[in-house]
């Protein structure tokens, strides 16, 4: 059972610090949702796959956007994430969650799996802010996609849109938005930079998928 409550005034003072395609890189993207997953953790926690096409056609998934879905994690401290998605369920005028059973086919029309999906996100439009971040794993350079901020389609945020405001934060947001990098990957080549006595250059990384 999915406990979502819409919350206006989260939604409004959202800020943050902060697949077929494989890892998009750093920017701002207009994407249409082509299904919205929703798994459970093996804690209990709901969690969100973003199977997305961008407007220049490119398909991807962003994985448990969001960490989790619930206001809290499993082990009772909080979702510091929450706030970004009520943000983003807001632009997208979603104020509630419905799971829908939705039967992802290949072209040809095969089987691949049943999920199970928010029916209010399907084919919703949007812009998206989204950050490439760095991690390591056994050893290997990772990377995978986080949502930074949401916007409407037209480019507003939830409270520009409701005040009938122009499009501006997404603007100063796509002046500063940077790829980020993981704890292990700064550690990882804080490692490689004493080893070598110097600076090492980051060799470029393919998506997960």
């Amino acid at each position: 059972m999915i406990e979502f409550n819409f919350d206006e005034e989260l939604a409004e003072t959202a800020e943050t610090t902060g697949g077929s395609f494989g890892t998009l890189d750093t920017g701002i993207y207009g994407v249409t949702i082509n299904f919205a997953s929703l798994d459970v953790t093996s804690k209990g926690n709901n969690t969100l796959a973003l199977d997305i096409t961008t407007d220049d056609g490119h398909t991807t998934t962003i994985w448990s956007a969001f960490g989790t879905i619930d206001k809290t994690w499993s082990s009772g401290s909080e979702n510091f994430s929450y706030k970004d998605f009520q943000s983003f369920m807001a632009v997208a005028g979603a104020k509630s969650i419905t799971p829908t059973p939705y039967a992802l086919k290949k072209d040809d029309g095969t089987l691949i799996k049943n999920l199970s999906v928010i029916k209010e996100l399907h084919g919703i439009k949007l812009k998206l802010a989204i950050q490439k971040e760095l991690d390591m794993y056994n050893g290997e350079v990772k990377e995978r996609n986080l949502i930074h901020s949401s916007y409407n389609a037209k480019g507003q945020t939830y409270l520009e849109a409701k005040s009938k405001a122009d499009a501006e934060k997404i603007d100063k947001v796509a002046a500063r938005l940077k790829d980020k990098v993981s704890k292990q990957y700064k550690a990882s080549m804080a490692e490689a930079e004493s080893a070598f006595g110097g600076t090492v250059e980051e060799e470029p990384t393919s998506g997960l998928l």
